[in-house]
């Protein structure tokens, strides 16, 4: 069981920052968008135009499939390597 939360957690972080490099580029100039634009809400009507033209909704669940998808991955080998 501890196999199976080690390799979940790993796996999960790796989805996570490899999810982050494949999808959190800006629509526009194509350049990686900061960790903190994705994480802070948006402040005022500014900032909800430039989420909503920059896509960060979609790029945040991207990001969290990936990182989900590690986690079932990491559940899985776990398993495996349980079982062995």
């Amino acid at each position: 069981m501890r196999n199976v939360l080690l390799l979940a957690v790993v796996f999960g972080v790796v989805g996570l920052v490899l999810g982050y490099v494949i999808f959190a580029r800006a629509p526009v100039t194509g350049d990686l968008i900061a960790v903190r634009n994705l994480i802070d809400p948006p402040e005022g009507l500014l900032g909800r135009i430039v989420e909503e033209v920059g896509q960060f909704a979609e790029i945040r669940r991207n990001i969290l499939l990936s990182g989900g998808g590690g986690v079932v991955v990491g559940v899985i080998l776990g398993l495996i390597v349980g079982r062995r």
